[in-house]
């Protein structure tokens, strides 16, 4: 793997680990400047926005740690670099 994608996938890690962990603060109604950077609230999943991106930072924790180990992207770095756009996507959403 070129040095481009491992700090690629080491970026989708990190900032995987950060979403995470700001979901899990913002699900126990802990608020502050680390959990409302950046945050903004969306209609699209009223009730369950603070669930509805678990999925994706799992997928992007778990598969870009999988990544890293291998030093292979292969099927699964595809799978992960298609999901990304679904972020921006999300965050455009009214």
């Amino acid at each position: 793997m070129n040095q481009l994608l491992r700090y690629l996938f080491t970026i989708i890690f990190i900032l995987s680990c950060y979403h995470l962990l700001r979901d899990i603060l913002q699900t126990l109604d802990i608020h502050n400047a680390f959990t409302n950077i950046l945050h903004r609230p969306h209609i699209w999943c009223s009730p369950y926005c603070d669930y509805v991106t678990y999925p994706l930072d799992l997928i992007g924790i778990l598969g870009s740690y999988v990544i890293l180990k291998r030093n292979n992207v292969g099927l699964l770095g595809f799978i992960i670099l298609i999901i990304q756009p679904l972020w921006l996507v999300a965050a455009l959403l009214p």
